[in-house]
């Protein structure tokens, strides 16, 4: 036995880019090179092949820790807590959601965001100090990190939080969180406000100076870049969300008598991580590079140039059929964002896209984090991307990509008023429409739902919340400098309940990329409750088991897209043989699987046969034009359509 180690390449001859160039071409076999050439939506190439001179072009990256903080903030991390596991509390009744919070950090949390809603719908109706302390009874919040969500209610609840704080004796400068503040997010999402949006401005500021002296280790301001993400942008959009978004507020913060270095640690930024691990990775280290080039415009310091950099699991890659598969995608996201070097990390529940968490969806959403860290030994490093030519050289492309765009909603007035004018908005609609259309034609999926579909997948819960906020007799917080509203808030003010402004231009709106397909399985599950079965396809074979089997595997999985059951395919003697198998299925729609030799033989006659035998639909799999034949289908045929075409043969349109 010995104890040397052995390269993995000794033995061989090394080759160059050129060399690996020639034999990529040979192997091409005539088509062209850029075949291998992989595109994000903002049209940077990310391959395929990346060496030494790609990594030098990308520039220095620095080192962990220092500017331009590329690499992160920190010089090394903490080996036992390498970001921080930021977790959701939602739950309406304020003892359940104590009962939930107390649940996750005895679980492995470190951080809490929490939402707030005073009728419970979509939070925490914790409407007073009182009633928020009951939420955070038995934390410890000189080791907690508190942060309020955003939203409408914004200032109240921060407010009221910060009451909270001083209320409690906690050593302040220990206290660690964020206020939420997201005036212009909010006001994205809402579609309306602008008349109120300086006057919001105005609390962040007000909020920023308070918090500066009082609680100097709270975040004041929440960037949601996110909010881009779920609305369908690409990276290079979200990294100009980000941007626009974190130089509007340093502009406000400033004009409000902050110091540059304080204005920009009043702020917290929050990007998405997707089931793209390398994109994910590259953006974020994209989004650090490019802030950092921001801060030091406004005269940031520069070691006080570094993002704080919160990362949440994307919604739209997240699906209401076969949930369980979230799991994979949620997996790859927490991967991206902790080796992108995230300070702090949410993993949506699985369930999401379904309803509000179980017990059991939060507790694996938070195993996960403990598995990357335990596991994967994600937090030994300081910078696990550090130095890999993909991740580099991608990552300074997105850099560049997205400043421009930064630099296109400057030019339109910032990021408020890029919204306001729509453009944004429309910018971001094209990005999306080419993310479904990718999906649509099977250059990218989401297994479970746009390719191979679980029809008889077991069923997930969700939680059931019950909860009727009690009528309370206390004077409301009123619209007012945030030092008052903290002021009203100790003294036992409840939250002014606010409803969506009036629609003045088009929000951001959320969206799932799973949901026309979903909605072709929602058909599907109405047309079987209505008539006792699910709506029905024949495969039509040509030949023995293996020279139909690759196609009819395909079809199967095709029609399973809508929710459309195939029964196993079987070969069949004659064309006749196979249409009398047809006229005995009882469905409508056949569809034609085989060779191309076969097609050229017999699929004319079997189609004839089949529609003889009342097929008010023949389909084929393959790209073969046949008299006869309604439809092809095919692995870049359109999904959604095919799917579609299915469900109304067989009477069960969408």
């Amino acid at each position: 036995m010995t104890d040397s180690i052995h390269p993995l390449a000794e033995g061989f001859e090394a080759v160059d880019a050129a060399g690996w160039r020639a034999m990529a071409e040979t192997a091409l076999n005539g088509a062209p090179f850029d075949r291998l050439v992989r595109k994000t939506l903002d049209g940077i190439a990310r391959g395929p092949l990346f060496t030494a001179d790609h990594r030098a072009d990308a520039g220095e990256a620095g080192a962990p820790g220092a500017a331009p903080f590329i690499r992160g903030g920190a010089v090394e991390r903490d080996p036992f807590l390498p970001w921080q596991i930021r977790q959701t509390i939602d739950i309406p009744d304020p003892r359940q959601a104590n009962a939930a919070l107390l649940t996750e950090l005895n679980g492995g949390v470190s951080e809490i965001a929490l939402k707030l809603d005073p009728h419970g719908a979509q939070g925490v109706a914790a409407r007073t100090v009182s009633e928020l302390q009951t939420v955070l009874d038995g934390v410890l919040l000189d080791l907690v990190g508190i942060h309020i969500s955003p939203s409408l209610m914004g200032p109240m609840h921060a407010a009221m939080f910060v009451a909270a704080l001083d209320a409690s004796g906690v050593d302040a400068g220990a206290v660690r969180g964020g206020l939420g503040l997201s005036p212009i997010g909010q006001r994205s999402l809402a579609g309306g406000g602008a008349a109120d949006l300086p006057a919001r401005l105005d609390r962040a500021a007000e909020a920023a100076a308070l918090v500066a002296e009082r609680y100097p280790g709270l975040k004041t301001v929440s960037i949601t870049a996110s909010t881009a993400h779920d609305a369908g942008a690409s990276e290079a959009q979200e990294i100009a969300f980000a941007l626009a978004g974190g130089a509007s507020y340093m502009r406000s913060l400033i004009d409000h008598g902050l110091s540059a270095d304080a204005a920009a640690k009043a702020l917290e930024f929050s990007l998405a991580a997707d089931a793209d691990i390398h994109l994910t990775i590259a953006k974020l280290r994209a989004a650090r590079r490019t802030w950092s080039r921001v801060l030091e415009a406004f005269g940031v310091t520069e070691n006080a140039r570094a993002m704080r950099l919160h990362v949440v699991t994307s919604a739209r890659m997240l699906t209401r059929r076969d949930p369980w598969t979230n799991l994979i995608r949620n997996t790859c996201a927490g991967l991206g964002a902790a080796a992108g070097g995230a300070d702090a990390i949410t993993v949506r529940p699985f369930t999401d896209a379904l309803g509000p968490a179980t017990p059991f969806a939060r507790r694996l959403a938070r195993n996960l984090h403990i598995l990357l860290m335990e596991e994967s030994h994600l937090g030994k490093v300081a910078d696990p991307a550090g130095g890999g030519f993909l991740h580099e050289t991608l990552g300074a492309r997105l850099a560049e990509a997205g400043w421009t765009a930064f630099q296109q909603i400057e030019a339109r007035g910032g990021l408020f008023e890029a919204v306001q004018s729509g453009w944004l908005q429309g910018e971001i609609a094209q990005m999306r429409a080419q993310r479904e259309a990718a999906y649509d034609v099977g250059k990218d999926a989401l297994i479970g739902v746009s390719q191979y579909p679980d029809l008889d997948g077991r069923a997930v819960d969700t939680a059931r919340h019950g909860y009727t906020p009690p009528a309370l007799d206390r004077p409301v917080s009123q619209p007012q400098p945030f030092a008052d509203k903290v002021a009203a808030a100790a003294a036992g003010a409840q939250v002014r309940e606010l409803n969506l402004p009036e629609p003045e231009y088009i929000p951001l709106t959320p969206v799932r990329i799973a949901e026309p397909f979903e909605a072709l399985r929602d058909a599907a599950d109405a047309h079987r409750a209505k008539t006792g079965a699910a709506p029905k396809a024949f495969l039509a074979t040509l030949g023995a088991l293996p020279a139909f089997n690759a196609r009819a595997s395909f079809a199967a999985n095709r029609l399973a897209v809508a929710g459309v059951v195939a029964d196993a395919a079987k070969a069949y003697d004659t064309p006749e043989a196979c249409a009398d198998g047809f006229a005995a299925s009882g469905a409508k729609l056949a569809v034609i699987c085989g060779t191309d030799a076969a097609y050229d033989d017999q699929a004319e006659a079997l189609a004839s046969a089949l529609k003889a035998r009342g097929a008010a639909a023949v389909w084929l799999a393959g790209k073969a034009q046949i008299a006869g034949v309604d439809h092809v289908i095919h692995i870049r045929s359109h999904a959604l359509q095919d799917g579609r075409l299915a469900l109304e043969t067989a009477g069960a349109a969408s």
